[in-house]
């Protein structure tokens, strides 16, 4: 046989070659969100002293919730992750009726004291993505559900410690619990006397309420390949979210929503800049 010959034939697999990845691409993908937890540029390890606001701090318990992940795709598609099986449950109403609801979101529950597992997100389109949304916090009647009626696999069903303060105000979506070096010996004091005790290494900071839920836009491009199953990895820089807040301040120290809404809305302007996407693995 010629090289005249050989040519088609060449390029007749060449197109076959082409057409099998572009099927490919067609196909969707097996998502699964894997986030990881730092402090100051380090793995985060709970009981393990870090750099925060130019003091020591530890935190013993670091814990948030995530939901309403949409995947911004290039050609303006909004890819909205919903749960893979519905719970309907008990839940008050604006008027505190008891009424029946149906859980539909996506829920992320991150328990980074505990250690951080990837987070089935289900198939979804492949290509080219310009980043992602979501929300840091619980929304809407999903925040005001009786939590016991949840499954126990389920993100929103009870915690220890506990995520939830009561039908009224809801689920505390962000919660820091841990210890602060007040007097500046490089070395986190221990809690004593009562919250906001001005000698006391107490630190809390528990962010809760629907209408303190913090939209996160992060635009950070990243592609998803068909028929496979890929790994979306985000990292979470806990300390992030208190950058700004003055610690030699007790109130600064000691937040449970309430009565410190300075505090609030530092932690939610910090949003956006404590997440970061690395990439897709």
């Amino acid at each position: 046989m010629t090289l005249r010959h050989l040519a088609p034939l060449g390029a007749l697999l060449l197109a076959l070659t082409l057409t099998a990845c572009d099927s490919n691409s067609n196909e969707p993908t097996d998502l699964r969100l894997d986030l990881s937890a730092t402090v100051d540029g380090a793995a985060f390890a709970a009981g393990q002293p870090f750099a925060v606001n130019g003091t020591t701090g530890q935190l013993d318990i670091a814990q948030l919730y995530l939901s309403g992940i949409t995947l911004l795709h290039e050609d303006g598609r909004e890819i909205a992750i919903l749960a893979e099986t519905p719970i309907t449950v008990r839940a008050q109403d604006e008027n505190e009726a008891e009424i029946q609801h149906t859980v539909t979101e996506q829920y992320v529950f991150a328990n980074a004291a505990a250690g951080l597992s990837p987070v089935s997100l289900g198939e979804v389109p492949s290509g080219r993505y310009t980043g992602l949304r979501f929300l840091l916090g619980v929304d809407g009647l999903d925040n005001r559900i009786a939590p016991g009626d949840a499954p126990d696999d389920h993100p929103l069903a009870p915690k220890d410690p506990s995520m939830h303060w009561n039908w009224n105000a809801g689920y505390v979506f962000l919660r820091f619990d841990g210890l602060l070096d007040i007097d500046g010996d490089g070395t986190v004091d221990p809690s004593t006397g009562t919250p906001r005790d001005a000698a006391s290494g107490q630190w809390r900071m528990h962010v809760g309420g629907g209408t303190n839920a913090q939209t996160v836009t992060l635009n950070q491009p990243f592609e998803l390949s068909g028929g496979a199953m890929e790994d979306l990895q985000m990292e979470v820089d806990l300390a992030a979210f208190v950058s700004g807040l003055d610690f030699s301040d007790a109130s600064d120290r000691w937040c449970m929503t309430g009565g410190c809404q300075d505090v609030v809305d530092t932690v939610k302007g910090n949003a956006s800049s404590a997440f970061t996407v690395l990439g897709v693995q």
